[in-house]
């Protein structure tokens, strides 16, 4: 996020999403190389190309926050995407929810509008884009799980890669300009920092359970906090630190439901 409040000073957000997307892809061409035409073959091409127009759309609404607010303010926000991913799977997936999971949702909800304080001021133009990157990224979620019924996770990622270049391409025509050299260097480390964390997160989950790593992801909090601080002179908010805690104590609580009533499926099936 820092470096692309950084880079984003002088390039436009459409540009900087295109080359992240495609230094993003080059990481995948041994394996697209391995595979060929048939690797990359699936019986549900269309929902493909839709996860990768929720994941464009997430990724310039998120830059574009970016450069018109506070890092931790919208890192805090962010933290909305587990609600938004919830309440899809309820309505389109056909997931069931208790009422202890609807009690989360909007305890979840309530920090929200203590970041966001309606009623006090107008809520920002930037406060929405990152609402707007939350729920269409619960997209890019929602799209995968149901693709992970047909497709290899290996295949959900690269096509995800691939797709989103010529997509991306397309708005970042209308406001191109060719980045210098010094331009390139950050827009490869934006597209590095960003697999890193895709990276971590995939294996954060093979070697623990969610519950057991998803409080690790509040660390983006302070850190992103430090980088506003130290390098461009923002200073935090204590309604967005007290909203960002009651939004992630809500998305703990219904990630450790979740592991419950999948262990208890897991008993019943074993059982069977």
């Amino acid at each position: 996020m820092g470096l692309v409040r950084h880079t984003g000073e002088d390039l436009n957000v459409f540009v900087i999403s295109f080359w992240r997307f495609v230094f993003g892809m080059l990481v995948f061409l041994p394996w697209f190389i391995k595979v060929g035409v048939e690797g990359l073959k699936t019986s549900r091409a269309g929902l493909h190309v839709i996860r990768a127009l929720f994941l464009i759309v997430s990724s310039v609404c998120l830059m574009s926050a970016i450069m018109l607010m506070p890092l931790d303010e919208a890192t805090a926000l962010s933290f909305t995407t587990p609600l938004f991913t919830v309440i899809g799977a309820i309505l389109f997936l056909k997931e069931k929810a208790g009422f202890q999971r609807w009690i989360a949702l909007i305890i979840g909800f309530v920090g929200m509008l203590v970041i966001l304080r309606p009623g006090a001021e107008m809520v920002s133009w930037p406060a929405l884009l990152v609402l707007i990157s939350a729920l269409t990224f619960a997209g890019v979620v929602l799209c995968g799980k149901v693709l992970t019924r047909t497709d290899s996770p290996e295949l959900l990622v690269a096509s995800l890669a691939l797709i989103s270049v010529p997509l991306s391409f397309i708005p970042a025509l209308l406001y191109w300009q060719w980045p210098t050299a010094e331009q390139f260097f950050f827009l490869v480390l934006i597209a590095i920092t960003s697999n890193l964390n895709m990276y971590g997160i995939v294996k954060a989950l093979q070697a623990g359970d969610a519950t057991a790593t998803q409080p690790y992801d509040f660390l983006r909090l302070p850190t992103t906090a430090g980088v506003g601080w130290l390098i461009f002179g923002q200073t935090s908010d204590a309604l967005t630190w007290i909203g960002a805690a009651i939004i992630f104590a809500s998305t703990i609580f219904i990630t450790h439901r979740e592991a419950l009533a999948r262990q208890r499926e897991e008993a019943a099936a074993a059982e069977d």
